[in-house]
């Protein structure tokens, strides 16, 4: 096992995204088995850690291993082809390495994705089967499928999925004229490979691609062969099934000895605190922490917002703001603090803290997000409200703020 109702269809409000973290890419790396992660837009390495004993891919084709951002747990799944792992952005194991389930014989996976609206982790093999696992540890199949490819001379380097708009995108690569290309299919179809494209000309042709990634909600792929990653935009023009590239941008900049990159995904942005707690009346001044549940993705089911150290044995709410943190906030009579979250557009609760005695309260919301195109880029905040009672009278407690995007990976 993994280690450790709210409406949005209707709203669509075009605030700001400044108080979002920004998202990032992410991958596993070849011969040492690190986790990179990677800023396309400035062409940097933002950091790397290394997942304790996880296997090198040494000895195994170059298009072998795959990446994935799992926004139901906040982490990557990592392969070298043989072996399966789920890590946090500090590389602490979620789910501890296993052998990929299903492989055969000198088969490997050659790409990782996560669908995280049915709650599933995708892998294709190096035969181009398609896995469906559980998004589960350990995960376990489900169903499988044989992709048939208009042109048997490429192999498979890589998945990615656009759940927004229903697509399933593979990378290609053809040994004999050195062509990387990009496959589409239907997500309710994901084996009838429809349409491909060559990659659009970079500074430097890449090599054979390793791994791809897809943000859906700005509609950019990002394909790597390990050291270049290249962006792209693309678009599917209706009614012609025809996948259309563009080249945003080529980050050929590689440090001396880098490590090569086995798979690719986008980390989403992270939300981001603003202001203080505070406490007044019967409430115990605790050092309270509200953050969120799993990444702010469109079509996790799963997303929530959650309150702990906080006075036990009270009620909770949670403020959803149309927007970003708003300081220096808003004050309101009885309050302890001011609401960051303004204007106020919906609140969440009341939940009851449980808990024992002093600061041992938290509290949990749901808040499952749809996938939903038109919600992507849009940013909220949210801070939590905590009544307190007693033999003496009431009190209060407020949170921090949160800022969060609502992202479409």
């Amino acid at each position: 096992m993994f280690r450790p109702a709210f409406l949005l269809a209707s709203f669509a409000l075009g605030s700001l995204a400044t108080a979002q973290s920004a998202d990032h890419l992410v991958g596993i790396t070849r011969n040492l088995g690190n986790l990179r992660h990677q800023n396309q837009p400035a062409c940097n390495v933002l950091g790397t850690c290394a997942p304790a004993g996880f296997p090198s891919a040494a000895g195994l084709p170059s298009t072998a291993g795959g990446t994935a951002w799992d926004p139901v747990h906040s982490g990557a799944w990592i392969s070298n082809g043989q072996f399966l792992a789920c890590v946090d952005d500090a590389c602490n194991y979620l789910c501890a390495p296993i052998p990929v389930p299903g492989m055969v014989g000198n088969t490997f996976l050659v790409g990782l994705e996560v669908v995280e609206s049915s709650n599933e982790l995708w892998l294709v093999d190096s035969n181009n089967t398609l896995r469906v696992m559980s998004l589960t540890c350990p995960p376990v199949m489900l169903r499988t499928c044989q992709i048939t490819f208009l042109d048997p001379t490429y192999v498979s380097t890589g998945i990615a999925i656009d759940e927004l708009r229903g697509y399933v995108f593979y990378s290609r690569f053809q040994p004999a004229s050195g062509t990387n290309v990009i496959t589409y299919a239907d997500l309710a179809a994901p084996c009838q490979a429809i349409a491909g494209v060559v990659l659009p000309p970079c500074a430097a042709p890449l090599n054979s691609s390793t791994g791809l990634a897809c943000n859906a909600g700005d509609q950019t792929l990002y394909v790597t062969d390990g050291l270049r990653t290249q962006a792209l935009q693309y678009s599917v023009p209706a009614p012609v099934p025809v996948l259309n590239l563009i080249s945003r941008s080529c980050c050929l900049a590689v440090p001396a000895g880098a490590d090569p990159l086995m798979g690719l995904a986008v980390r989403p942005g992270r939300a981001t605190p603003a202001g203080a707690n505070c406490a007044n009346g019967s409430c115990a001044n605790c050092a309270m922490d509200h953050d969120t549940r799993g990444d702010s993705v469109l079509g996790n089911a799963q997303f929530g917002l959650q309150l702990g150290s906080a006075p036990s044995g009270s009620l909770v709410w949670c403020l959803i703001g149309a927007g970003p943190c708003s300081l220096p906030g808003a004050s309101i009579p009885a309050l302890c603090g001011p609401i960051y979250t303004t204007p106020v557009f919906g609140t969440l609760g009341p939940a009851l803290s449980g808990g024992g005695v002093g600061c041992s309260g938290s509290a949990s919301f749901p808040m499952a997000l749809p996938s939903a195109v038109g919600l992507a880029g849009i940013v909220l905040s949210s801070q939590c409200v905590v009544l307190c009672s007693s033999p003496v009278g009431f009190g209060t407690s407020v949170s921090n703020c949160l800022s969060f995007e609502l992202q479409g990976i």
